[in-house]
């Protein structure tokens, strides 16, 4: 040491300890135990594995593990936690979308962190976890280089037992070896078992297998990524040949050959090109079969997609490609079931052309496609087979083209077909196609005055689905029955067809159904005001939504907007206000969620922006969409606050229509409330005597479905009215039970709608010389002195955009000056009684 280090701690690191030489352990020794008493930490690391350590490293630990002050730390492998950590940190990703990548990386690198990092380093060349989605991670150059070197040590009897070990699997059993090591040309009959064996221990030796603990004559890879690197090294036509030979063993040799399905597809399949496709064709229906039983639909989706490129008749590949979309359609891969159903009306003719375009139809609706091309497909297979009344295909096929043409926009040629396709089932009298048509017309849009009627149709397929039985019609019925109870406020109702949808769920094993169970179970919580357990079930929702097929995964706008509705009951909209600016271009949005989130957020000018782009894009394709009545009641809420009177107007109308209910977003994403509630504040800004008994009606409604957010917020909008009316003295006692429920259950929203309420909005009508409502708050705050600056800061919009408002309403009122319009607006009763918006009541 040198003099500048006498004083200071010295660490010397030492990798890689198992390769040294005899002269460097010699060195090592001498060096620790002639250093007791320095400042001195010598860190070495070294594999623990048998076959890596030589005898004198074995001598030397065993020597310095007899010195004072060595230890020795045993690090065990990544745990599923730990490298779902290490996904989150290195992707950027959430938990829950780094566990499922966490299980499959540990099965691969078998806990090593080393692989793990070189996995991953290879995967960030693909695009990082969308490629571990895709397909399974290519093995790493340095490990292929390691592997490689190992088996260049073998003798060629022991590295075939290996590669044939690998083609079999990750675990794999002496027998099997040593039955497909008998029929490799280099076998030795009687030999073959103790050639098989010593092989294994020479694998074993380098660490390329190992015994499976607890088992007799089982072994296994200590990681896939070793398994596949053998893989890897091996010719196409070995792997082919040994996949043949497998399988061949497996089937003649071993009892119970129903247990080896699944493997027996997969060997005959590996061998396809060697003249095995038949044997793959039959083991891969066979296991599709099993797997749909199992009601993994996805893996039936795949095996029966799979055997449909190896069948060699046309019928037979049309055959399995409309099993696989099916299976595919169940498991929620609407994409490649659309694809597989488009292939066949393509070249099949038909009843199974009609089939596929029954199926097309079936992914596309379900997905929220247009219907334009399912129409397409369905009248041509429709014209394809001579149409009859009696056919339970054809009447299926009809029933698809009307939901098919509600989905392109014309309910009326909709409607018209649903009726006829349950008209025709009901009269040849077959249960089971009268319950697909009730299913499928159950899908058309109907007005709130066809309720009753819809009602009647899902309580009837609710009672064939047992009759039947088939527990697959009882998820839709279910869901309709559910929807329309809670828009009647029939909680009872709601609550039975909410355990019929969790039935569906567990029974079928579909994604959809489970989502559709989550979405409920949201919605339930969100009305009883229970906001961390929504929250908690929204994240599970996001969980669910990973077994969907990418691009249709409902874990962007559905779930946006459960978030959504949640956060803006409890004030929770911090990060969107930080992200929000006001100037977003209006063509990269959905409008009426934008016009919601401006509103929440107090931003009166983009919300008015937002709003005349709604108007200007006409309500026609919004008022056939599921998320309907929740874009009406955004129009409402921004319509009143921004004193909008021509908005309002048009508005009323079509609150009419939903009189007496209550208001529901989409799929159970936004549970709104009494739509009479917006009709008492609308009608209370028009000026209209029925308001009173429009907030009556919607306190009853709220307390049959006993929400506290509904009832709270009910009440703090009859408050509005009653300032609004000059009944200030008769808003106390609704505002002191709106407070209670609000502070009882956290209703920030609430609280808003009440401090609101106090300090009125402008008044719904148009104002003198043309000046809109913005050009009237600013006139207020130039009333008060206010800079542009300070305008710009409490209306929440630019200096710029103050300006320009402050030069149009000179221009309009035909002031010289600012003092000039605070006294045109004085004399003209525009400054009234209001306060001017603080900058407090905007944020």
């Amino acid at each position: 040491m040198t003099a500048g280090t006498l004083g200071r701690t010295m660490l010397l690191v030492l990798e890689d300890l198992h390769w040294a030489g005899d002269t460097a352990l010699q060195l090592l020794l001498y060096l620790v135990e002639h250093t007791r008493d320095a400042r001195l930490l010598i860190l070495a690391t070294m594999h623990s594995t048998r076959q890596e350590q030589s005898a004198e490293l074995v001598a030397t630990m065993a020597r310095l593990y007899r010195v004072d002050g060595v230890h020795r730390l045993d690090l065990d492998g990544l745990t599923t936690e730990a490298i779902a950590d290490y996904l989150m940190r290195q992707a950027g990703v959430a938990e829950h979308r780094a566990r499922g990548p966490a299980a499959l990386l540990r099965d691969l690198t078998g806990i090593n962190p080393f692989l793990l990092r070189e996995v991953w380093r290879d995967l960030m060349r693909q695009g990082g976890l969308r490629a571990l989605d895709e397909r399974t991670p290519r093995t790493p150059e340095s490990l292929l280089d390691s592997v490689a070197h190992r088996l260049d040590g073998l003798p060629p009897a022991h590295r075939r037992t290996i590669e044939i070990a690998a083609v079999i699997g990750e675990e794999f059993a002496l027998a099997l070896v040593t039955g497909v090591v008998e029929r490799d040309p280099a076998g030795a009959g009687a030999e073959a078992g103790m050639r098989t064996y010593a092989g294994l221990e020479a694998g074993s030796a380098i660490g390329l297998v190992e015994p499976l603990r607890g088992t007799d004559g089982v072994f296994r890879f200590p990681h896939g990524l070793a398994r596949q690197a053998v893989l890897d090294l091996m010719s196409e036509y070995q792997r082919a040949a040994d996949n043949a030979a497998v399988a061949t063993v497996l089937e003649t040799r071993f009892p119970a050959a129903d247990r080896w399905t699944q493997r027996l597809a997969h060997h005959y399949s590996s061998a396809a090109g060697l003249g095995f496709a038949d044997k793959a064709v039959q083991y891969l229906s066979a296991a599709a079969r099993a797997a749909e039983a199992g009601l993994a639909h996805q893996d039936a989706g795949r095996l029966f997609e799979r055997a449909a490129s190896l069948a060699r008749l046309p019928e037979d590949r049309d055959a399995l490609r409309l099993l696989a979309a099916r299976s595919h359609l169940r498991a929620s891969q609407l994409r490649t079931a659309r694809r597989l159903n488009e292939q066949v009306c393509a070249c099949a003719g038909g009843a199974t052309r009609l089939w596929a375009a029954i199926g097309f139809e079936a992914a596309s609706w379900r997905s929220g496609e247009p219907g334009e091309r399912s129409v397409e497909l369905l009248t041509a297979a429709l014209a394809d087979v001579q149409f009859d009344d009696a056919d339970p295909l054809c009447l299926w096929a009809l029933a698809a083209l009307g939901r098919a043409h509600g989905f392109a926009g014309d309910q009326t040629t909709s409607i018209e077909l649903g009726n006829r396709a349950v008209a025709l089932a009901r009269a040849i009298g077959d249960p089971k196609i009268l319950a697909v048509a009730l299913q499928i017309g159950l899908q058309t849009a109907v007005p709130p005055a066809g309720l009753v009627d819809k009602l009647s149709r899902a309580m009837e397929l609710t009672a064939l689905s047992d009759r039947i039985p088939d527990l697959r019609h009882l998820g839709p019925a279910a869901y309709h029955r559910a929807a329309i109870s809670y828009t009647r406020g029939e909680r009872a109702e709601l609550a039975a067809a909410q355990d019929d949808i969790s039935r569906t769920a567990r029974v079928t094993g579909q994604p959809h159904w489970e989502w559709q169970s989550n979405c409920l179970t949201v919605a339930m919580q969100f009305l009883r005001a229970d906001f961390r357990g929504a929250m908690a079930s929204i994240e599970r929702g996001g969980e669910l939504a990973r077994r969907f097929e990418p691009g249709h995964a409902p874990d962007g706008g559905p779930m946006g907007m459960q978030s959504f509705m949640v956060r803006r009951e409890t004030g929770d909209l911090g990060m969107a206000r930080r992200l929000v600016r006001g100037d977003e271009d209006l063509t990269a949005y959905w409008l009426p969620g934008l016009l919601a989130l401006y509103h929440e957020l107090g931003l009166r000018e983009p919300a008015q922006r937002a709003m005349d782009a709604i108007w200007q894009d006409g309500l026609a394709r919004y008022r056939v969409s599921a998320s309907w009545p929740a874009v009406l009641s955004f129009l409402c809420d921004a319509a009143i606050w921004l004193g909008d009177a021509d908005a309002a107007a048009a508005l009323r109308p079509l609150l009419l229509e939903y009189v007496g209910l209550n208001l529901m977003g989409g799929e159970f994403l936004a549970m709104i409330g009494s739509a009479d509630r917006y009709l008492g504040a609308i009608e209370s800004r028009l000026g209209i005597a029925t308001a009173d008994q429009r907030f009556d009606t919607a306190e009853r409604m709220d307390a049959r479905m006993g929400s506290p957010v509904h009832l709270a917020t009910t009440l703090a909008a009859r408050v509005s009215h009653l300032y609004h009316c000059g009944r200030a003295a008769e808003a106390a006692k609704p505002a002191a039970r709106a407070r209670a429920l609000s502070r009882r259950h956290g209703l920030a929203r609430v609280e808003l709608l009440l401090g609101r309420a106090t300090h009125p909005a402008p008044e719904v009508s148009r104002h003198a010389d043309g000046l809109s409502t913005r050009e009237v708050e600013v006139l207020l705050l130039l009333g008060r002195g206010d800079s542009n600056r300070r305008i710009a800061r409490t209306l929440v919009i630019s200096e710029h955009t103050a300006a320009n408002h402050v030069r149009s309403i000179l221009a309009k009122t035909g002031a010289a000056n600012r003092t000039q319009a605070a006294l045109y607006a004085s004399t003209r009763g525009l400054l009234g009684g209001n306060d001017p918006p603080s900058a407090d009541r905007v944020q």
